[in-house]
């Protein structure tokens, strides 16, 4: 009985998880920053199913490399977004954050 419950909740996991991973994809921008933040798992779905389509990508790794320079020199949340847009914040980790911005 614990092992057909075991299995059953491994089965629900499972699909949960491959629902997760089909909304990821759909934000290709979204994993493109966390590709570039480094987090694993958004790296991995952005090598296999977005860095082919970078072209049409408004966020990309190199963007977010230019907005860490900015943010490095700035440090201005809104200097930043009006010259790279409203989500580039996502760029960013919370060490990167609490280093380099300007409260």
């Amino acid at each position: 009985m614990k092992i057909f419950s075991a299995l059953l909740l491994l089965i629900f996991i499972s699909g949960c998880q491959s629902e997760n991973v089909k909304e990821m994809i759909k934000d290709c921008d979204g994993l493109a920053m966390k590709y570039y933040r480094g987090l694993p798992k958004p790296s991995k779905l952005y090598v296999e199913h977005c860095q082919a389509k970078e072209s049409t990508l408004t966020y990309t790794p190199e963007r977010c490399q230019k907005a860490m320079g900015q943010l490095m020199m700035r440090g201005s949340e809104k200097e930043l977004q009006k010259l790279f847009g409203k989500r580039i914040m996502e760029c960013f980790n919370k060490g990167d954050l609490d280093k380099f911005l300007t409260k």
